[in-house]
């Protein structure tokens, strides 16, 4: 009658002695219902439980863990929980570290490529400071100049000469004669004839004419030759005087000294100088155009 009497108390019914009292105390379907579920989900549980528990003592096998063994394993599970901290910890200064010398190595990086970009401008400068030394940079200026007014005057002389004659520079600052008519071969300019000197000489002068003219600031349109002319035969002459005639139609004005009567006969205008008399009238000078 006991659990009855707890069911009523539950119910607030406390009068089991009389038919009303028990009557009230009774449960309804419901509340039967539930409390029926929650028996039955309290055996499973136990059954659950009391398989596990049977599953452990068979993986136990009789073996049993004492107190001084359970708090020996708290103490290494207290060691090892503490090694974790310190190998954390040392790990977190290892990062930092290999942060640091990571930026150190990209500071390495930086100032390394400056220091070859310097080095290279420094090699360029000590460069510049030996060839300005003395006069090298201004041999040096000279030597491709000489250089480049002798390729123009090489291309002038195989015009005059009809491609038998060039003009080179030797190691010496020297000037050769490369003679294409005969397979090239180079000789020093010595050995050429009065009318190749003088076409030579030409070829050369107006090079250095057209290279004075190009770096001037106003156009030097005048060229003068003064005689050599009697050193020419007969074709030689034709040549010269044909090649004047071509750069007078380049906008340049020659001007010709000559005794010679060939030469007189192919100028356009001609400025004729008669000396003084002796004793009588002074120069006379006329200007002839033809």
């Amino acid at each position: 009658m006991r659990w009855l009497r707890e069911a009523a108390s539950d119910k607030g019914c406390s009068d089991l002695e009389r038919p009303e009292g028990v009557r009230a105390a009774l449960l309804s379907p419901e509340d039967m219902t539930r409390h029926q579920r929650r028996i039955q989900a309290h055996r499973d549980a136990k059954k659950q439980v009391a398989a596990r528990l049977q599953e452990v003592e068979a993986h136990l096998d009789g073996k049993r863990l004492t107190p001084e063994a359970w708090e020996a394993i708290q103490r290494r599970h207290q060691d090892a929980q503490a090694a974790v901290r310190q190998w954390s910890e040392a790990r977190g200064a290892a990062v930092e570290a290999w942060k640091t010398l990571q930026e150190k190595h990209r500071r390495f990086v930086e100032l390394e490529e400056q220091k070859q970009a310097w080095a290279s401008l420094h090699e360029k400068y000590a460069r510049l400071q030996h060839v300005f030394r003395g006069n090298a940079f201004v041999e040096f200026m000279a030597e491709e100049h000489l250089i480049r007014i002798s390729r123009d005057a090489s291309q002038r002389l195989k015009s005059l000469t009809r491609g038998r004659y060039a003009l080179e520079v030797d190691s010496g600052g020297g000037f050769l004669i490369r003679d294409d008519a005969n397979g090239g071969i180079k000789r020093p300019v010595s050995s050429l004839s009065g009318g190749e000197t003088f076409l030579t000489s030409l070829a050369l002068a107006l090079a250095l004419s057209a290279s004075i003219q190009l770096r001037g600031r106003y156009p030097l349109q005048f060229f003068f030759l003064d005689e050599g002319f009697g050193t020419l035969d007969h074709e030689l002459l034709d040549t010269v005087v044909t090649a004047l005639e071509r750069l007078q139609g380049s906008h340049m004005a020659i001007g010709v000294i000559s005794h010679v009567p060939e030469l007189q006969a192919r100028l356009p205008r001609r400025l004729i100088v008669e000396p003084a008399e002796p004793g009588g009238r002074g120069s006379r000078v006329r200007l002839e155009v033809l």
